[in-house]
């Protein structure tokens, strides 16, 4: 028969945190406790208002870190501490946690249709330059291959 633990309400509310904070998976191996209570103690609407103040508590912690980071880069880069490809991964890292944890988007999709907006011309130099660019390996644009077409 399957022993069933009690666990405190500030016990539920830590764990509830940290699984907020971290994720479900690393939370059940952290505390030991089964990530099916886990789960069930994050649907519970008792704990939404906690939940979501983490959440917000979280979000505003990033977003003083991203600002941090963005001023340690600006005084590296002055002192020459730092490599800019260094300092600039620092710092898109620091603000893709923010923007994703402030609920912004971190990333954007377009669908364009170009189909009445380029001429033939156009549309034979872009395959070129395509198929210039897939027999160079993709490494850069070759010269004009032999045998292409002009026109």
């Amino acid at each position: 028969m399957t022993e069933h633990r009690r666990y405190t309400k500030r016990q539920k509310l830590a764990t509830v945190m940290a699984a907020e904070m971290t994720s479900l998976t690393e939370t059940a191996e952290t505390t030991g406790i089964p990530k099916s209570t886990i789960k069930y103690w994050l649907d519970d609407p008792d704990f939404a208002q906690f939940r979501t103040k983490t959440r917000e508590d979280l979000a505003d912690d990033v977003k003083v870190v991203s600002h941090l980071a963005w001023n340690a880069v600006a005084q590296a880069l002055r002192n020459g501490t730092m490599e800019p490809r260094d300092a600039i991964f620092a710092a898109e890292k620091a603000t893709s946690l923010q923007i994703l944890m402030s609920g912004g988007a971190t990333s954007r999709t377009e669908l364009r249709d170009l189909s009445g907006t380029l001429s033939d011309t156009d549309v034979l130099e872009a395959i070129r330059a395509a198929e210039d660019y897939a027999r160079a390996g993709g490494g850069g644009a070759s010269e004009e291959a032999e045998g292409t077409p002009e026109g």
